[in-house]
């Protein structure tokens, strides 16, 4: 048994905080979910209930003031990553912020500046890169067994609100409060290339709302104004090329991600395998070493994941070592993000701001 006390958290936000950052904490022994808080009193009272968490509320301000803690988790809209993050990261707390990680690279910039300021662990939740297969390709490219990168192609695919409306239109589909898969799920995605690929050069980017293009059929959608598709090409500095197609109209969930080398070719088949592409279009399974295996939680996929962010965050708390992406590197996911918008207005490739 440890006797270091435990890692006090804060959450705030009750919707995928309360499906994975709340039973991530729960689960992991190093950490102990001091208060949560929600826009819904209701909501916050709900949660702290399931997970025995001492102190709920509605109003997140009073909570960190109220609550003497150590670590506050961010898991609300996009448009309340920057007050929040920066009122924790004021009050000396450590940061995990739920992504895409700001509204645009100024806010970015400005949270990592303080972040460093203040001394303080920052973390941005990208945990699909902890998947046993993305990790095992990032190794191998680290060592050098894919030769010279010279090509990612990420495809993903989402049945989205054009293939059924009736589901609820929330934040993510409000371009003004940073909606849109782009910043959802294809921050992700960038997060991924830069791993891979390295920097950034420049961006082009297409968006698409093609629900709203099913407007005739579904007139609620009309309300939807942030994007559901797009597709991205970024050319890194080293001069290989990535590609990522996101289309939310599919028929059922799909997603692959391919990186090409000089040397060798290897493809993420889903989060626990990885496979090296065969002549007759099969792939032949490429093994997963022992200490990147993770145990899968089909109750909550994204649980496994998480658990790995957070003994990484608790590592660099208690030990200091080294936690990422960090808020610098989500600088550069949302520089990639910001060009790709003002590429989809210029329908020109835009260059990355420095």
């Amino acid at each position: 048994m440890s006797s270091r006390a435990p890692i006090r958290v804060l959450l705030i936000g009750t919707g995928f905080g309360a499906q994975v950052h709340a039973p991530g904490f729960a689960r992991h022994p190093a950490f102990a979910l001091a208060g949560v808080a929600s826009g819904s009193l209701e909501n916050a009272k709900r949660v702290a209930s399931e997970f025995s968490i001492p102190y709920a509320g509605d109003d997140w301000k009073r909570m960190l003031d109220e609550v003497e803690a150590d670590l506050v988790s961010i898991a609300v809209p996009v448009d309340l990553h920057y007050p929040a993050a920066r009122a924790a990261a004021e009050h000396g707390r450590h940061v995990l912020c739920e992504k895409p990680f700001a509204m645009n690279a100024a806010e970015a910039r400005e949270l990592a500046a303080l972040a460093d300021a203040k001394r303080v662990v920052n973390v941005v939740n990208h945990e699909f890169r902890h998947f046993p297969a993305r990790e095992t390709l990032t190794r191998k490219i680290g060592e050098g067994a894919l030769g010279r990168i010279e090509h990612i192609l990420i495809r993903d695919r989402i049945p989205g609100w054009a293939r059924n409306p009736k589901r609820r239109l929330t934040w993510l589909t409000d371009k003004k409060r940073g909606g849109g898969y782009l910043g959802a799920l294809g921050s992700h995605h960038i997060d991924q290339l830069i791993l891979w690929g390295g920097p950034v050069r420049r961006v082009f980017c297409s968006l698409r709302t093609l629900a709203a293009e099913s407007m005739d059929t579904a007139p609620a959608l009309a309300a939807i104004t942030a994007d559901d598709t797009f597709t991205l090409m970024v050319q890194f500095e080293k001069g290989a090329r990535g590609v990522v197609d996101l289309f939310g109209g599919a028929h059922a969930r799909g997603q692959s991600m391919e990186v090409l080398g000089s040397a060798d070719s290897l493809t993420v088949l889903d989060g626990y395998r990885l496979g090296r592409a065969k002549e007759d279009g099969s792939h032949e399974a490429v093994p997963i070493p022992e200490d990147l295996a993770i145990e899968p939680t089909p109750e909550v996929a994204l649980l496994a994941p998480f658990l790995i962010q957070l003994e990484m965050i608790r590592a660099a708390i208690q030990e200091g070592k080294p936690a990422s992406p960090d808020f610098d590197d989500a600088v550069e996911i949302q520089k990639v993000l910001d060009a790709a918008r003002l590429s989809d207005q210029s329908g020109a490739w835009e260059s990355l701001a420095g």
